[in-house]
């Protein structure tokens, strides 16, 4: 017979493994998928996920410090990555209209190519590595897992 100790001992194992596994794969896969799109876009992920995001806006404009809330994969050094998207004409740097102190990156056309270039390739990788080779009922269970994560962790960003 199994007691309370027992089934709590392997549960922590269970659970252990499971953030291992998840920790191991999803920096894999990151890894991947950001050197495939930067050989295949001319873009890295950071830039993606900033273009990206200031597609989904109003206006196609965010303040920064809005932008760097919303960025899935982290707002390490926005500034810097504004920059460098703007001297490509990805995206401008212009002041906010409310209030002149701040900025906000807006997406130009250039960078809305660059995006619409992209989002095929991106979404290409994410199949062959990923998408492909889950099943319908994985695909749930990863919804049922990481919308409600995704929802909590959120409040830590504002």
């Amino acid at each position: 017979m199994t007691t309370t100790a027992e089934r709590t001992m392997a549960s922590n194992v269970t659970k252990a493994q499971a953030w291992r596994a998840y920790f191991e794969t999803t920096a894999l896969l990151t890894a991947e998928l950001e050197k495939r799109m930067k050989a295949d876009s001319g873009i890295d992920f950071g830039d993606f996920n900033v273009l990206l995001v200031l597609s989904e806006a109003s206006g196609q404009r965010l303040r920064l410090g809005e932008l760097a809330r919303a960025l899935a994969f982290g707002p390490g050094r926005l500034t810097y990555r504004i920059d460098q998207l703007a001297k490509r004409d990805l995206v401008r740097r212009e002041p906010c209209p409310d209030d002149k102190r701040g900025f906000e990156a807006v997406l130009t056309t250039e960078g809305h190519r660059a995006l619409r270039r992209a989002r095929p390739i991106h979404a290409r990788h994410v199949n062959e590595l990923l998408l492909d080779d889950v099943t319908e009922d994985q695909a749930q269970t990863l919804l049922d897992v990481f919308t409600p994560l995704r929802a909590r962790l959120s409040h830590f960003q504002r």
